[in-house]
């Protein structure tokens, strides 16, 4: 039984130019979507014989060399290859149906990695930005911010009363606030805002403009959901940790006026 197999794989797997083999390691390393199909081509560009190659997955394209010559598609379900040759060549239509087959399941990888990398970089409940990773890239875009002396600023934001909502209405409808919440703020946003979820009922804002207020209208005009929050802008004179306690304290300042005004209006009720 191993003889018949190994017969049958020194039958049907092509040799491959030992170069050829290290551009296949190049590319089968890869886990960035772009450069896995740039290496690709590359590579069938120039290992075989091709007088065109051009790559193609879901989201790009890579195309090299020239139209001219007889077509070959090498397709699977997410990684197409067409490529041309002057004439027919059996020796390279073997191996690119070997490297074909090699790159559709690497490709499978890539998108498993993509999956992973999305768990971490986003809060799976809300679509916000994860804390860990959110914090990351807010610390870059306070750099940014720094660096070119744009008006921008970060908001530190709480919903109101969501204990008091899963009390009474259980976390299910807790998790729904918040979702609700979340998706009202990233629809109102900019593309280069940035919304991260902070903690259980709070969130940061990163709002890449002079008027944060304008943001704020917004999502209140999309979402009924009552929060309170504080606005700080960026400066130099102020790290990112000092602009996070300044946002946090302002915020618990509109909060507690919010609750006093509530508290005012009931005793006057009564």
């Amino acid at each position: 039984m191993v003889e018949k197999v190994d017969t049958f794989l020194a039958q049907e797997i092509p040799t491959l130019p030992i170069n050829f083999v290290v551009n296949l390691v190049n590319f089968l390393s890869e886990l960035d979507e772009w450069n896995f199909v740039d290496k690709l081509a590359k590579s069938i560009y120039m290992h075989t014989r091709a007088s065109g190659v051009r790559v193609m997955t879901p989201n790009f394209v890579k195309i090299l060399g020239t139209t001219t010559g007889v077509l070959y598609n090498f397709s699977s379900e997410h990684v197409r290859i067409s490529v041309y040759f002057s004439g027919h060549n059996n020796k390279d239509i073997a191996v690119l149906n070997l490297v074909s087959s090699v790159a559709e399941t690497h490709y499978k990888n890539i998108l498993k990695y993509q999956e992973m990398s999305n768990m971490a970089l986003y809060d799976s409940l809300t679509g916000a930005y994860s804390k860990a990773a959110g914090l990351k890239l807010l610390e870059s875009a306070v750099e940014s911010v720094k660096r070119t002396g744009r008006d921008s600023f970060i908001v530190f934001i709480d919903i109101d009363n969501l204990k008091k909502i899963n009390d009474e209405y259980g976390h299910l409808k807790g998790d729904e606030v918040l979702k609700s919440f979340a998706q009202a703020c990233i629809k109102s946003m900019r593309k280069t805002d940035m919304l991260i979820r902070y903690g259980g009922d709070e969130f940061l804002l990163f709002v890449d403009s002079g008027n944060p207020e304008m943001l704020l209208e917004r999502i209140k005009n999309l979402s009924a959901i009552s929060f309170s929050y504080g606005i700080v802008p960026i400066e130099n004179d102020r790290s990112l940790y000092e602009i996070l306690k300044l946002a946090d304290e302002r915020m618990y300042k509109g909060k507690n006026k919010k609750s006093h005004a509530k508290s005012s209006n009931t005793l006057m009720v009564i």
